[in-house]
């Protein structure tokens, strides 16, 4: 996870007294990078929050897939499972959004190819209490 995913999750964390009242559920799988983070976030701020563990990331993935509405995602590397994960989330044609990031880092190369083919891009906190709504 790059300072640039640890920031973006803090800013997203500002939203979230927004929706306190409002049934929505972070949902993360237990992996290294941006998802711990997630998860630090969300229990610090009391954010409703599942977490998925195991050792077999299709079945995991197969699973979070079931269970969200949507997918957001902040950062992921080229061979990063975040990828697989979105592709789950098309198949059931659930929405899936991408947080950009710059061209010249490998932890954006994910979602910036995510985006290339159709995710929808999350630019700004309004866009994402929109999706939320």
């Amino acid at each position: 996870m790059s300072q640039y995913g640890k920031e973006v999750i803090n800013k997203l964390s500002i939203i979230s007294d927004q929706f306190k009242n409002k049934e929505i559920e972070v949902v993360t799988i237990k992996v290294s990078g941006c998802n711990n983070e997630v998860i630090r976030v969300c229990q610090k701020q009391k954010i409703k929050i599942k977490i998925f563990k195991g050792e077999n990331f299709e079945k995991l993935n197969e699973q979070v897939a079931d269970y969200a509405d949507i997918l957001v995602i902040i950062e992921g590397g080229e061979k990063s499972g975040t990828i697989l994960l979105a592709s789950k989330f098309v198949e059931k044609n659930k929405n899936v959004y991408c947080i950009p990031g710059r061209i010249t880092d490998e932890n954006s190369e994910a979602t910036n190819w995510l985006i290339k083919q159709g995710a929808m891009p999350i630019i700004s906190l309004d866009d994402l209490t929109q999706v939320l709504e």
